[in-house]
């Protein structure tokens, strides 16, 4: 008799697991709440990019196609365009870029099979060249569409030597740097990245309620006149005291200075007018641009590479420009104050432009891919992916990921 059952059981096991198949197969799929975002080729519905850019909608939109950016992102290619005419019949070799990343602080990647591999490097990879590299890789994962295959040297030193590295500043005569997007678009060694900051601006207007009419009706200017004195101490001896002014050196050793006179990136937002002075190469300008403020500049010795859409004048005019030891700058804030309207169109015009266009997380991926995409049709050679040694075939460098976990470029056990 229990054979007999036993028997029964195996006959109609296998029934019964083909019936738990078919109603798994066939059964109608449940609707999971708050699973998060799916990513395809390209977002579905009201969150498509139609043509035409729409900032709320599209200013995360990693998925932008090389016309898509085209269409959103005019003229934001034009440091792209000079570089490579300017290549166009003098091509980037393998040995160019031998002699190029031999320099120190320089790191040496390629890119293979949209794959990010990390070569070499010249001396430890800090916060802003992780950073970079973070950057480069997420414009390649989020790609819809593939990229070249492509070696290159990076170096995001606040100088760099002319030569065919991508860097995120050049002098106006050098020619054979490939400008990067800033490394503090996602993550600094400032106080804060520049999303950070936007976020606690857009918190602050929409919960604040902070307007223009609102805004304190003074020039700010915080910072540590030791650096770039030649430049400083002017803004400084010429403006301290006048009442359309609030500037005031600060240094962050000095005791009480922080808590009574340092104001954090997103309280620069609080006031109309915010000047900006150039330390070094390194520019804090993209984080004020993120205020709806007048940004009153000195004329900037170095390039970035979107300071093409800065303007200075005109109804498109989106900062104001000095001259550098300042001395005009009484005579301009004098017509600031007595145009308002024409200070807040200037405000708008840099929302309009920078914060809510080309210094996007969206315009940020476009402008590394249109880079990849360029610098693969002036190179003359293609990357190797494996090297021998001693008759052995091993990968060159590692990815991406590994470094950022190891932060070495062998591949050790």
């Amino acid at each position: 008799m229990k054979f007999t059952q036993q028997r029964q059981c195996l006959i109609i096991a296998p029934y019964i697991l083909l019936a738990l198949g078919l109603f798994t197969y066939w059964r109608p799929q449940r609707k999971v709440r708050n699973q998060g975002p799916v990513f395809t080729s390209e977002p579905h519905g009201q969150h498509r990019f139609d043509g035409s850019w729409n900032y709320e909608r599209d200013r995360n939109n990693l998925l932008l196609t090389h016309g898509q950016c085209d269409q959103a992102f005019p003229g934001l290619f034009a440091e792209i365009d000079r570089v490579k005419e300017a290549r166009s019949l003098h091509t980037i070799t393998a040995k160019e870029i031998d002699t190029a990343t031999s320099r120190s602080g320089t790191i040496r990647a390629m890119l293979y099979d949209q794959q990010l591999y990390i070569i070499t490097k010249e001396r430890t990879v800090g916060l802003r060249g992780m950073a970079t590299l973070a950057a480069i890789n997420r414009a390649v994962i989020t790609s819809s569409e593939p990229l070249p295959n492509i070696e290159f040297g990076l170096n995001i030193d606040d100088q760099i030597e002319d030569v065919a590295l991508w860097g995120t500043v050049r002098r106006p005569e050098d020619e054979s740097i490939w400008l990067i997007p800033d490394f503090d678009y996602s993550s600094s060694d400032k106080s804060s990245s520049i999303k950070e900051t936007l976020l606690k601006v857009e918190i602050a207007e929409k919960e604040d309620a902070l307007t223009w009419e609102n805004k304190t009706n003074q020039l700010l200017w915080r910072g540590d006149r030791r650096k770039e004195p030649d430049f400083r101490d002017q803004l400084v001896k010429l403006i301290n005291g006048r009442p359309w002014a609030d500037v005031k050196d600060f240094r962050v050793e000095a005791k009480g200075s922080m808590e009574n006179q340092n104001k954090i990136l997103p309280e620069h937002c609080n006031y109309k007018f915010i000047a900006q002075t150039e330390e070094k190469s390194d520019s804090g300008l993209k984080h004020l641009q993120m205020c709806r403020s007048v940004v009153v500049s000195d004329k900037l010795d170095w390039v970035q590479h979107y300071y093409h859409l800065l303007r200075s004048s005109g109804s498109q005019q989106n900062f104001v420009e000095v001259e550098h030891d300042w001395s005009d700058l009484e005579e301009k804030m004098e017509w600031l104050l007595n145009h308002d309207n024409d200070a807040k169109r200037i405000a708008d015009n840099s929302v309009k432009i920078f914060r809510e266009r080309y210094l996007t997380p969206a315009a940020e991926v476009c402008y590394w891919r249109r880079l990849i995409q360029e610098w693969a049709r002036v190179s003359d050679f293609e990357p190797e992916l494996y090297e021998e040694y001693d008759g052995k075939k091993s990968w060159r460098g590692v990815d991406v990921e590994r470094f950022f976990l190891m932060q070495s470029t062998r591949w050790e056990s």
